[in-house]
């Protein structure tokens, strides 16, 4: 029979809150992320593929000028805000004399995010041919997304395929597949 040091008993009974107090963080945190996952299914996690990833494809933002669309989509962590937007990101569209990077933004408009939009705005203003949004349907591995173009002039006037000014365009469709970071990475 072995009889503990009084000591001893004594470290491990001031040990036990501390073991239990980490054990209920675990838990805790496991509960809210899993959660998170669970509740929204567009997600990526490992061995699903969700809406969330690196996306590739190509839109046509005038006659002839074709540009090449990569998209990185993240899912906003857990518990960051009531009124944020579920997806964040980034995007660039590189073309031929124009390449921009974009700030992306936006939510799915269902449970499952097959139907999503997302406001897209250039890191830098400029004169140009620019995507303002992308509105969509996701069905796992392709996003089909209607944009629309703004241009502004040398002058800084913006000029968008919808303004009342002019009948309206119809909105450019884009098709994006899935893509990886080297792919992002690598674009422009």
């Amino acid at each position: 029979m072995v009889i503990e040091e009084p000591s001893r008993r004594r470290r491990k009974r001031r040990l036990l809150p501390i073991v239990g107090l980490i054990g209920v963080l675990v838990v805790g945190f496991g509960l809210i992320y899993g959660s998170h996952w669970l509740l929204n299914p567009w997600v990526t996690v490992p061995g699903r593929p969700g809406l969330t990833g690196y996306w590739q494809g190509e839109v046509t933002v005038a006659p002839g000028d074709n540009r090449r669309v990569v998209l990185h989509l993240k899912g906003d962590p857990p518990n960051r805000c009531q009124n944020c937007p579920d997806i964040d990101g980034e995007a660039k569209v590189c073309g031929a004399t124009q390449h921009t990077t974009y700030d992306v933004w936006g939510d799915p408009l269902n449970f499952r995010g097959t139907r999503f939009s997302l406001k897209i705005r250039p890191v830098r203003e400029g004169p140009g041919r620019f995507l303002n949004r992308l509105d969509g349907e996701w069905d796992g591995d392709l996003i089909r997304a209607d944009t629309e173009i703004t241009v502004i002039d040398a002058d800084g006037v913006a000029r968008s395929t919808t303004s009342s000014d002019r009948p309206p365009d119809p909105p450019l469709r884009v098709e994006l597949r899935r893509a990886t970071a080297g792919d992002y990475r690598a674009a422009c």
